[in-house]
C-alpha cells in the first residue's frame, strides 16, 4: 500500500524559529536600536531584517496562514491610506507614512504565520513583555545615570531612548499599552520567577510614567486602574488598592512632578501647560476644517501638520493632538468606515473568544486573558486620543494580531474538545 504524502505534524515542543525571528523583529519595532546607536541606521537592519523574515515565512514555513475578517479590515484601512496618498496634495509626505504602515502590516502577518498553537502564543506574549522591559529598563537607566532626558514645561523629562515614540508623551503611552498584558499574564497563575518580574515590570513602568511628566500618561494609567477595578471581581478590596496605589505613587513623586500634575486642575500654576491643554482643543478645531475641505478621503495620511499650515494659513501648524481630528481629517469618510469596523470586530471578537473556552475556566487562560488585555488597551487607545494623535501607532495592529490569535487557538481547542465528547 503506498502511503500518501502528508505535511509533517509539527511538535508543539519543537523549536519554532519563524516565532523566535517574529519575536526579533518586533524588538526592532519597539525598542529601536538603529536610532539610539545611529551608526545602525545606516545599514537599515531592520529593512534586511523584514526582507529575510519575509522571506523564510512565505518559502521555509509552509504558510500556514488562516484568514481572519479583522485581517480583511486592516487591509482595507492600509487601502485607504494608500488611496489617500495618491490622492493626496503632498505625496510625498503621505508615501513616508504608507512605508512605515507597510513594515507595520508585514509584522502583522509574520505574526499571525509564526504561532503555531497555545504554547508559541504563551511565548510571544512573555517576549513581548521582556522586550517592553528592556526598553523601559534601558530608558531608566540613561535617565537616571547619565541624565538623558528632555527639559520641557519647566521639568527634567523621562524619554525613550529611540526618536519615533521617544517624546515622554508618546513614551508614557508605549508603557501603558503594555501593561494589561503584564495583568493577563499575572491573572494565569504564571511560575514564581515570571511573578517576580511581573512585579518588578509594574513598579519601574509607574516609576517611568511618573518621570515622563506627563500628563495624559498619569490619566491614562488611572483609566487603566478603573478598568481592571470595574472589570474585577473583588470590588471593595480592588477599590481600596487603587486608592493606595494613586496615594503611594503621588507622595513618591518630587515636588516638580506634583507640581506638573497639579496642572491638569489648576491652569495658574503654568501658563505654558495651559496653552498645552488649549491646543489639543485648537487641534480638534482644525482637524474638523480640514474635514470639511477634503471629507471622502481627506488630505492623506501624516498630511494634517501641512495642511494647517497650507490650507487653512494658521499660525503655529503642527499635529493635531487628537485621534478622531487625525482619522477625519486625514483619511475621510472611508478612513472612519474602515476604523470604525475594525473596533467593532475587535470587541465581536474577544466576545467569541470568551464563548469558545467559556467551559475550560477563561479567567485563567492567557488565550482569554490576552483578548481581554486587547480590549482594555483598545479602550486607553480611544481615551488618551481624545488628546493624542495615535491612529498610526504599531499598538494597533499587535493588539488585532494578538485578537486574531486567539481567536483561532479557542475556535481550535472548541472544536478538539466536540470530537472528543
Amino acid at each position: 500500500m503506498v502511503k500518501s504524502k502528508e505535511p509533517k505534524i509539527k511538535n508543539s515542543k519543537s523549536i519554532n524559529p519563524l516565532l523566535w525571528g517574529t519575536i526579533g523583529y518586533l524588538f526592532l519595532f519597539i525598542f529601536r536600536p538603529f536610532e539610539y546607536w545611529g551608526w545602525l541606521g545606516d545599514y537599515h537592519i531592520e529593512r534586511v531584517y523584514m526582507i529575510g523574515l519575509v522571506f523564510v515565512a512565505v518559502f521555509l514555513s509552509g504558510l500556514r496562514y488562516k484568514h481572519h475578517l479583522i485581517a480583511t479590515i486592516l487591509l482595507a484601512f492600509f487601502g485607504v491610506i494608500c488611496f489617500s496618498a495618491a490622492t493626496s496634495f503632498w505625496p510625498d509626505k503621505a508615501l513616508d507614512l504608507v512605508w512605515e504602515y507597510f513594515k507595520l502590516m508585514v509584522l502583522f502577518f509574520v505574526i499571525l504565520l509564526s504561532v503555531r498553537d497555545e504554547r508559541d502564543f504563551r511565548i510571544l506574549i512573555i517576549a513581548f513583555l521582556a522586550i517592553m522591559g528592556i526598553y523601559v529598563g534601558k530608558s531608566l537607566w540613561e535617565f537616571l545615570f547619565h541624565g538623558r532626558h528632555v527639559y520641557r514645561m519647566g521639568i527634567r523629562r523621562l524619554c525613550g531612548i529611540d526618536q519615533t515614540f521617544g517624546d515622554p508623551n508618546a513614551f508614557a503611552a508605549t508603557i501603558i499599552y503594555s501593561l494589561p498584558f503584564a495583568w493577563a499574564l499575572w491573572k494565569t497563575k504564571p511560575s514564581e520567577l515570571i511573578k517576580k518580574l511581573l512585579i518588578f515590570y509594574g513598579l519601574m513602568s509607574m516609576v517611568a510614567v511618573g518621570l515622563t511628566g506627563s500628563r495624559s500618561g498619569m490619566v491614562a494609567f488611572v483609566f487603566l486602574l478603573i478598568i481592571l477595578w470595574v472589570r474585577g471581581k473583588k470590588k471593595v478590596l480592588g477599590a481600596v488598592g487603587l486608592v493606595l496605589i494613586l496615594i503611594i505613587s503621588w507622595y513618591a513623586m518630587p515636588a516638580d512632578l506634583q507640581e506638573r500634575f497639579d496642572t491638569i486642575f489648576d491652569d495658574s500654576i503654568n501658563p505654558t501647560a495651559t496653552r498645552s491643554a488649549q491646543g489639543r482643543i485648537e487641534g480638534f478645531k482644525n482637524g474638523m476644517k480640514l474635514l470639511e475641505l477634503s471629507p471622502i478621503w481627506g488630505v492623506g495620511a501624516g498630511c494634517s501638520p501641512i495642511a494647517v499650515d497650507q490650507l487653512l494659513h494658521l499660525e503655529n501648524p503642527g499635529q493635531l493632538h487628537n485621534l478622531y481630528a487625525q482619522l477625519l481629517s486625514e483619511l475621510g469618510i472611508l478612513g472612519a468606515i474602515s476604523f470604525l469596523l475594525l473596533l467593532f470586530l475587535l470587541v465581536k471578537t474577544q466576545r467569541k473568544v470568551k464563548v469558545n473556552l467559556g467551559g475550560s475556566n477563561p479567567d485563567n487562560s492567557l488565550i482569554s486573558q490576552a483578548a481581554l488585555a486587547s480590549i482594555n488597551v483598545m479602550s486607553i487607545l480611544l481615551f488618551q486620543g481624545l488628546f493624542g494623535h495615535n491612529l498610526y501607532r504599531y499598538t494597533w495592529i499587535w493588539i488585532s494580531a494578538v485578537m486574531i490569535l486567539a481567536d483561532q487557538i479557542s475556535s481550535k481547542q472548541k472544536a478538539n474538545t466536540k470530537t472528543l465528547r
